[in-house]
Parts: C-alpha cells; structure tokens; sequence
C-alpha cells in the first residue's frame, strides 16, 4: 500500500499539470485520499476495501459513489459520516508511548517523531511509512531536528545530551555531551555544518556537526526556547532576543548579553518564510503544506 500511496500521488501531481483535466484531477485526488486513509485496514484486511472502507469515506467521495454498488447489502445501521474528507492527511501509528516532538526534514520527504518509548521515527512523508527506528537512547527524547541538507538529524534528550543522526542510514554518528541539565532546543545552521543546544542550565553550545566538538559555550540570564540561526549562521534567534555568535574558536567559552528582545512569549518558533508561529510542538514541511500538531 506504501507503493500505491506514492503512485497515486505522483499521478497527482501530474494531472495537476494537465489543462482542462479538472474532472480527472478530482477524481485522483479523491482516490488519493481514500487510499491514505484507509491503507492501514486494506494493508492488514484487503477485502475490507468493499466493505468498511466504501461505508467510512465521506458521503460525496468520489471512489465511495462509483463504488457504491459494492457496498455490504447487510449492514443496515450505518456509521454517521462527513460529506467531505477532513483536513488529516495521515495517521502514523508505531510509538508506545506519548510522542513530544516532529518535524518536516527541508526537502518535505521525511518526517521524524520522537517519543517518551526513547525512539525516534522517521517517517517517509508521502506514504506513510516508517523508514527509520533511531534507538539507543537513555532517557526520553524531548525535540528533533533536520539540518538543511536533510542528511542529519538531531535528538535532545532529558539526560542532556544530544545525538547527530545520518537520515539516511539511520546510524548515530556522534553523541553531543557537556550540558549539564535538560536540553530544551536545538538547532542547525544553514549551511548544516553547526549544530547550536539550549539547556535549562542557562548555557547554549555551538557543536562542529561533522566532528561533535563544542565550539563555543555561551553563557546567558535565562533559559532560552525556540532556538534558530539566522541566514548568515553568525546569530541565533531565542525568545529573549538576538544572540551574535563570537568568531570560529574551539572550547571557549563566553559570556552573552542578549541584544534587546525582538520575539517576546514564543515557546517554539518554527521556521516558515519570515514567520514565526506560537503552538506546542508544531511542525509544517518546507513548502509550506502539511501541518503536524500534538
């Protein structure tokens, strides 16, 4: 079903492109849909695709009509249905326990999930499916999140420390250590070759991505939340203001002073064009479509 799911949106995409193809567009949208939502039943029960996924679509599905002679003739209380699809794209089910973070990798293909079971996800964005289980954490991961280029990810954990993740393979490549309380926020640099760490011990770190070593330690007044570099990677974002980055020099370590506030009541910033949004945990991909909540 993973494969039909990436079909039928790469059909999608491509009547898009078509004109005067509205009548086709709808009708691959609408199949589209019917099979995210019902791929997991028709994955484990196929024939259920007659029966219980006709009668759980939305009345004015469009597959749900054509089909609607296929349709169990014996079920005569039926279950009380939208005339549309609602705004959820997919379910994705693996976890064990609480998940506390998401986010969209910067080429819309990957999603990852961290979770109070000590796993992280990653999740192919267009099916559905679970393509990575990143183990081996201590404690429960509390964020995630892509570098730039997609290829690395990181994971905070409640035991301080902090993992550099290859997408790819799913190994962990280094483990981040020397904060000495929770870390709240991470978050990479454009050209994804910094990682920046912020902890409840009132420090943020500057990591070397490729090697895992501490560049610059940064001493601040307060704990910092929603983290960010800017575009030229020499300023970070936090919700007490702008912080400049000191020049390239290993194991340092340097008191801040925030310059004056510029996002004041910002508990997690996510980045979108010239935009930073309040919510808990939120997450959109970086064209701007999906929105993953928790």
């Amino acid at each position: 079903m993973a494969k039909g799911v990436v079909s039928m949106t790469r059909l999608w995409d491509l009547v898009q492109e078509l004109r005067d193809a509205d009548v086709l567009n709808k009708i691959v949208c609408d199949a589209r849909r019917f099979i995210m939502y019902h791929k997991e039943a028709i994955e484990n029960y196929p024939l259920q695709a007659y029966a219980s996924a006709l009668l759980f679509s939305p009345a004015n599905s469009i597959v749900r009509r054509l089909f609607q002679h296929e349709e169990p003739r014996g079920v005569t209380i039926k279950p009380p249905i939208n005339n549309g699809w609602s705004a959820c794209l997919q379910t994705l089910e693996g976890h064990n326990s609480y998940v506390r973070s998401v986010a969209f990798s910067h080429d819309s293909t990957r999603l990852a999930s961290a979770s109070w079971d000590r796993t992280v996800k990653i999740w192919d964005a267009s099916s559905g499916t679970c393509v990575h289980t990143l183990e081996g954490h201590s404690s429960s991961v509390s964020l995630v999140a892509f570098s730039h280029d997609s290829t690395q990810l990181a994971s905070a954990l409640e035991d301080s420390t902090v993992k550099i993740w290859d997408v790819s393979s799913g190994t962990c490549v280094h483990t981040l250590e020397g904060h000495s309380s929770y870390v709240n926020s991470v978050a990479f640099s454009h050209d994804s070759t910094r990682l920046a760490s912020a902890s409840e011990d009132r420090t943020v770190k500057i990591w070397d991505a490729s090697s895992g070593t501490c560049i610059h330690t940064l001493n601040v007044s307060t704990v910092l939340h929603g983290l960010s570099f800017d575009c030229t990677s020499t300023s970070l974002n936090t919700n007490i203001g702008i912080i400049a980055i000191p020049p390239f020099q290993v194991s340092t370590s340097t008191d801040m002073a925030a310059s004056k506030p510029q996002y004041q009541n910002i508990w997690f910033g996510l980045c979108a064009p010239e935009a930073m949004y309040y919510g808990y945990r939120l997450s959109i991909d970086h064209q701007g479509q999906p929105l993953v909540g928790l």
